[in-house]
């Protein structure tokens, strides 16, 4: 299992595929390549020695006289090497059993015994026996020919010609050869995948300019992406503007119909706040609920007509100390929960910042501390630490704690998991927007590890 995650992650990268699978066929197209070159040089070796003894044959036929059943030969020859004792070519002539008739002044010191072959006497039979390339030592290249000679007597002599060769030569060459052949080929191999290399990373380098200008389309820094794309992708780029280009212009039909809605609603809301202005004997709960009806309108109007994604990455958004911001809550919250005596311990790290809209993080720290208010019972802890670029936050009250079923349920929209108190169920997924918007996450756990707080505990992840 282990071995197959490996794979999975080294493959899971285009360059790394290609070189895989480079590694893997061009030793193999080498291998058969070099084997191939070499043993059609060994072949073309061997005819051509081949060819040349048949040349000395010719020549020892040509000089050739038969006197009493016997060949005679001159003394010189005309191929000089037949002359010299150790040349490396000799020759040999020999009657149907194999005994010796006459062998060249270069063969004396041999015997035609071990080059005669053990072949049956054919007439008019020639025989190549070249060398074994595989064998280390001594090696020959043998050829026979069995004659029938008819002198003027008409009489008949059965001869057989063996010409040999020494292989060394032949077999030094090939060496050679193939030692500059692997040499070569080794090399050539090398720059081939060095090569593929550099053509993979220049051919792929629109793909992590794609990627570079994604993050800063993401970023803001860019409206949309380059039409200067390779032809088999730029069908992609062309898609993808399309896209962010409706989603533009469907934003802007949002926030235009938001600005539509605000403005009709406004205008009710402000005649109905004068009309309570006027009549002091009015419900009190009534004017309340306008006004908090008119902020969240206002609120509302703002982060959707003014606000933009911000980028969990571009630190050139607003840098907002948490700390402070918790400061702010727990004073309204102390007031709105006089009452229950409630204690909220601010223990936020003082370096730890926020990135992004400060309205943003008022509204989900809000309602986090809201409802850690209303269900905890009398203790509520804030904490803050920025690590590893990330921003964590985390709010735990003592009260009854989430349970195990309800703590993904809770975070979507109009659920809530205490019925008995009051509220809608929209805080906590107002919040799991925001928190998704800047790339973050949020988790809901019962805090078990400490004795004086063991309720629920919300922790949320900003990506810095």
């Amino acid at each position: 299992m282990a071995h197959w995650r490996l794979w999975r992650v080294t493959t899971n990268s285009l360059v790394n595929r290609f070189f895989i699978a480079s590694l893997i066929i061009l030793p193999l197209f080498i291998v058969l390549s070099g084997t191939l070159l070499l043993n059609t040089f060994e072949h073309s070796q061997i005819n051509a020695e081949e060819e040349k003894l048949q040349a000395h044959m010719y020549l020892l036929l040509s000089v050739t006289e038969i006197d009493n059943g016997s060949p005679v030969l001159p003394d010189a020859l005309t191929e000089p090497r037949f002359n010299q004792q150790n040349s490396g070519l000799y020759a040999f002539i020999t009657n149907a059993h194999q005994q010796p008739l006459w062998q060249s002044p270069s063969a004396i010191p041999l015997t035609s015994a071990a080059y005669s072959g053990n072949a049956p006497f054919t007439i008019d039979q020639r025989l190549f026996i070249p060398a074994n390339l595989k064998e280390h030592g001594a090696s020959t290249n043998i050829l026979t020919y069995d004659v029938e000679w008819i002198d003027d007597n008409n009489d008949s002599t059965s001869l057989r010609f063996v010409v040999v060769s020494d292989a060394q030569p032949m077999v030094a060459e090939i060496n050679s050869y193939r030692q500059r052949l692997w040499q070569g080929l080794g090399l050539m191999g090398f720059l081939l995948i060095a090569s593929q290399l550099f053509i993979m990373r220049w051919g792929l380098y629109p793909l992590r300019r794609l990627a570079k200008q994604l993050l800063q389309l993401r970023q803001g820094k860019l409206q949309q992406l380059d039409n200067n794309y390779p032809i088999e992708i730029q069908p992609v780029i062309n898609n993808f503007n399309s896209i962010v280009k409706q989603e533009k212009q469907q934003r802007e039909r949002y926030r235009n119909t938001m600005a539509d809605l605000a403005h009709s609603l406004k205008t009710p809301l402000a005649v109905i706040q004068s009309q309570l202005s006027e009549q002091p004997q009015s419900d009190h709960i009534i004017a309340d609920q306008v006004e908090r009806i008119n902020q969240i309108i206002s609120h509302q109007l703002q982060r959707a007509v003014i606000r933009v994604n911000q980028s969990p990455i571009n630190h050139n958004t607003d840098k907002i100390i948490v700390v402070k911001v918790v400061d702010r809550l727990i004073k309204i919250l102390s007031k709105v929960y006089q009452e229950k005596n409630m204690t909220i311990d601010n223990l936020c790290d003082h370096e730890s910042v926020f990135y992004g809209d400060e309205a943003d993080l008022l509204e989900v720290l809000g309602n986090l501390l809201d409802n850690a208010c209303k269900h905890g019972r009398d203790h509520v802890v804030v904490t803050a630490k920025n690590i590893d670029q990330q921003l964590n936050l985390c709010i735990s009250d003592n009260g009854h704690g989430v349970d195990d079923s309800m703590q993904e349920l809770i975070l979507q929209r109009g659920q809530r998991a205490d019925t008995a108190q009051p509220g809608q169920g929209i805080g906590l997924s107002v919040a799991v927007d925001i928190i998704s918007s800047y790339g973050g996450e949020i988790s809901v756990t019962n805090n078990h590890s400490e004795p004086h707080l063991h309720g629920a505990c919300f922790c949320i992840a900003f990506s810095q």
